[in-house]
């Protein structure tokens, strides 16, 4: 007598590897960047307050408008790369199983 058989799995092509905390580097990285930004901007505030004139005045509306643009910059792409790392590390997960079935034959024979 001749049979199918079916057996389920689940097969995990690589070992299971977190990577939710990868986008650490990154922010620290860009932390850094933004300390060095701040530290310039109070130099060149310190400074330029001290003198007077349109240019001058006009000159610092514009660094501080930048500034703070740049540190809206960096602050979202600091929540944006923690977001994708998050999004990054349940894919992997999800490709890294797969639900296997395999079919097979039985052969159900008796030795006479």
């Amino acid at each position: 007598m001749v049979g199918i058989g079916q057996y389920k799995t689940s097969y995990a092509f690589a070992p299971y590897e977190d990577l939710r905390f990868k986008y650490l580097i990154f922010n620290a990285e860009l932390g850094r960047v933004r300390e060095i930004s701040d530290e310039l901007a109070s130099i060149i505030n310190a400074e330029l307050e001290l003198s007077k004139g349109k240019v001058i005045e006009q000159s610092l509306l514009e660094f501080n408008k930048n500034h703070r643009l740049f540190t809206i910059i960096t602050n979202d792409q600091s929540r944006l790369m923690t977001t994708l790392s998050n999004k990054y590390h349940e894919h992997v997960d999800e490709m890294n199983r797969q639900e296997l079935t395999i079919f097979y034959e039985e052969v159900n024979e008796t030795i006479s």
